[in-house]
This record gives C-alpha cells, structure tokens and sequence, in this order.
C-alpha cells in the first residue's frame, strides 16, 4: 500500500490535474487524501457550491480512466458543519473506559457531520445510519489492507471505539456493483469567499428546529438490535425508591456493541447515564426517584442508536406502579417476520386498562386491554411486515395519568430497509 497527501495546499485546479494525471499514468496510489483550500472545503464562510463544484472536478479526474472510476472508493469526509441543530445526542464511553478520557474529562464522538462514498458498491442513494466516527476511516483501511494480506493496524483507537463504531463495510454492496458514472449537475456557478465572508452568522428568531425533508431512503442493515424495559420499582426504608432500566442488544441482527444513553427530564439531576452493550447481552442501573430526588415522580429517556429511544413516566407513589410493560422482539405468526410485542401486567389488586396508541407510521388504533389484578395480556404490532420495521407505541393507563411509557426503534432483520 502507497499513501501520499496529494498535491495539499496547491490550488483545487492543480489537486483536480494531479490526480487526473495518475489516473491516466496508472500511478494514482491505492490510497490518497486531498486538503483543498478554504474556498473548496466547506468550512466557515465558504459555500456549498463552491466545494461541490470541487468535489464534482475530482470525480470527473478519476473518471478520465473510467476503469479507474469503476474500481476505486472516494471518503468525502467533513470535520465540521452539519451539526449545529443535531438533535442527536453522541455516544459517550462509559466513566472509567480506558482510552476515552483526557485529563478527566469524556471525549465522546462528538456532534454528527456527513460522510459520503463515493464508488460502484454504493450507488443508489443508499442510508447508513450505523455508528461511525473519523476512526472509521482507518478502520475501513485495516479492513481492506488485511484483505490484501498485508495487514496495517492504528494504534490509537481505543478498545471501546472498535466495539462500538463501524468500518464503513457495512455502507457497501460488493455483490451488486452499478458502473459508470452517473450524471451530475451542472456546478459551474460558484460563489467563492469574497461574497460569504462579511456575512454576519444569523441570529435565531423562534429557536425552533428545522423541517426533515420529506420522503425516505434505502437503508442498510445495521448490526444491532437495541432494547430497554423499564423493569420494576424498588422501594426501601427512609423513603428510598428506585427505578431499575434494563437495556439489551438482542436478536439475530445484533453483531456489534451498542450504545445507549439515559437522561432525566426532571424531578431531577445528574446524568447522562452512559452504557455499552455488547451482542446477545444486556445491563440493568437504577436511578433515584424517592426522597431528595423528586419524592416519588419519574420522568427517564433512553436513547440508542438509529432513532431508537424509551421514554419512561411515572409516579411511584401512586396506581401506575402497579404497571408494568415489556417490549420484545419475535417472529410473527403467519408472516415469518418480527415484530413487536408488548406484554401487560398488572401486579395491584384491582383491574386496570391499558392503552396502545401509535404515535407514527400506523393510523389504526389505539388499542385497549383489560387486565385483571396479579395478571398480564400480551400482543404484538407487526412492523416489519407493514411499516418497514418501524414502530413508535405510547402505553398509558386509565387509574394514573402521571403514567406513560413510549417505545420507538426499527426492526433489524439483517436485510435492507428504508429510512424513518
């Protein structure tokens, strides 16, 4: 393996010939990175049509040997931008992790930025939302220089970052390659830095968040299969009250760490909460609810990756401790394919009625249960056979407003699938 930093700090014009010149040579090495200027990069006052216009240039050099274009990969990688409304919370090792901290203090992977492929194994405007970060990168080398037999291994990657963030194979489809290069628009109309720079940042108006874009996309499978339960109350003397959260990584899909996050909405402090949980396990923690901690209400979300998130509210003080709800995966009868189950319980002495209502993706419903004192009632909402593996259900109960637990997540069954 040759790697060389081509022609950095040079204009994009001689980064663009640069490269066509190996490509037609046969000398472009197996790997090579770029640093273009400021103006090209994307980064602060400069513009999104100027770096398209960049990066449009270098494909158009790689494709000057179309065999060349058909059999090599281009990482447009970003450091900045992009993540200054995400919402998504990053994954945080947990305290303790080896490698993870400096000077005390978490590193984290910090907000999201974009990463796009650039090669005939991931044509077709496919999603990943797999766990990755800038080690990636050179997890995808290591991948690729063992296949070659001459294995090159980083150093500096922490155990828990291998666990818990991808290769990038996962982005790929080697199986179905799309040659040729595709169509690009027109990007000739670039701006450059002297129109953007004596921009001033704008100021929010109503500091709300921007509107997702509509429609879906192909999405590939991702290797784990996130879970979390609210699983009992633990009351103790002094007015201790306890509520005990199991998070699991189960089914077939699940091959690689997960990680999850707790946060509480109020009643009171402290958190996030950070846990990794490796394939087929699971880990159980408590969180405080009684006295100096709220005096009995409860307000906890989990979160994972891929959108998946547990909200759990409550008073244990009052009738909804006598709920309780486990979420599970299985296989549907009939269909051969997972959903999601949900079964009821009941420990009081009195009947009480639960509610199912879907929040997304179905507009049936809501569905009621009547369970007696000291029983249960399970069913299951078939959500990838309907609703692409999808699901987002709110349980409530008729004796204790205060009580309410929201389940949202997707169905990993190995196979493609399409966005939320």
């Amino acid at each position: 393996m040759s790697s060389v930093p081509a022609v950095t700090g040079k204009t994009p014009d001689d980064i663009v010939a640069a490269i066509k010149a190996d490509v037609l040579a046969g000398t472009l090495p197996q790997v090579s990175w770029i640093v273009p200027d400021q103006a090209s990069s994307e980064h602060p006052y400069a513009t999104p049509e100027d770096g398209a216009h960049f990066v449009h240039n270098v494909i158009d050099a790689l494709n000057a040997d179309p065999n060349v274009f058909n059999s090599t990969v281009l990482f447009i990688n970003y450091d900045e931008n992009d993540g200054f409304f995400d919402h998504v919370p990053p994954p945080v090792a947990p305290a303790g992790t080896p490698g993870e901290f400096y000077n005390g203090t978490n590193i984290g992977l910090g907000f999201r930025v974009p990463l796009i492929a650039v090669s005939p194994w991931t044509r077709g405007g496919w999603v990943n939302s797999e766990t990755f970060d800038h080690t990636s990168v050179l997890r995808f080398l290591e991948t690729w220089t063992a296949a070659l037999g001459t294995p090159a291994t980083s150093p500096n990657i922490s155990d828990w970052r291998r666990r818990v963030c991808g290769d990038l194979t996962s982005a790929f489809d080697f199986a179905n390659p799309v040659y040729g290069l595709p169509a690009l628009p027109d990007t000739s109309q670039t701006i450059g830095l002297s129109a953007c720079g004596p921009l001033s940042n704008p100021a929010p108006v109503n500091n709300q968040l921007p509107v997702q874009e509509s429609g879906t996309r192909q999405a590939r499978a991702l290797p784990y299969q996130p879970n979390a339960n609210l699983d009992h109350l633990e009351f103790g003397s002094a007015g201790v009250m306890k509520v005990w959260i199991t998070m699991a990584n189960a089914g077939t899909a699940a091959t690689k760490s997960a990680h999850f996050a707790a946060y509480a909405n109020a009643y009171r402090g402290g958190g996030p909460w950070q846990y990794t949980v490796d394939p087929g396990g699971n880990t159980s923690d408590f969180f405080n609810c009684g006295t100096g901690f709220g005096g009995g209400p409860y307000d906890l979300t989990v979160v994972g990756p891929n959108r998946f998130l547990r909200r759990f509210k409550g008073d244990a003080t009052k009738a909804g401790k006598n709920a309780a709800v486990t979420a599970s995966y299985a296989v549907e009868p009939g269909t051969g394919k997972l959903a999601v189950y949900f079964k009821l319980a009941n420990s009081g002495s009195t009947p009480l009625t639960f509610t199912i209502a879907s929040d997304n993706y179905r507009t049936d419903g809501p569905w009621t249960y009547q369970v007696p004192a000291g029983g249960s009632v399970s069913d299951y909402f078939n959500a990838a056979a309907y609703t692409n593996g999808w699901y987002d259900f709110t349980v409530t109960v008729d004796a204790d407003s205060s009580w309410s637990q929201r389940f949202t997540g997707h169905l990993e069954t190995g196979t493609p699938s399409v966005s939320g």
